[in-house]
């Protein structure tokens, strides 16, 4: 499978504008545009960094990195909230 030339920069795009939606507490807005990320991301190959035209790339492999890295600073934001969610259903719970 080919790659269309702006799919990595879209993808980076996509996980900036995820990380900037959970830095700012805008969950909704997470929940978007990862939606847009994760179909971007079923039409890209399965093993993306062995494709050919990637593998080759400095600047691909530097996208997908970027993108990993954004990811490794969403997931501890989502975590936060995800505790906080659980203390505020236990709370309710245990008020009802």
């Amino acid at each position: 499978m080919s790659l269309a030339p702006n799919a990595l920069e879209e993808l980076l795009a996509l996980s900036e504008a995820m990380l900037g939606a959970a830095e700012s507490g805008d969950w909704e807005l997470l929940a978007s545009i990862e939606n847009q990320r994760s179909d971007l991301v079923s039409r890209l190959p399965a093993n993306l960094a062995g494709e050919p035209e990637v593998a080759k790339s400095a600047r691909g492999r530097r996208l997908i990195e970027d993108c990993q890295r954004c990811d490794a600073r969403v997931r501890p934001l989502v975590e936060a909230r995800l505790n906080e969610l659980r203390v505020v259903l236990r709370e309710v719970r245990a008020s009802a």
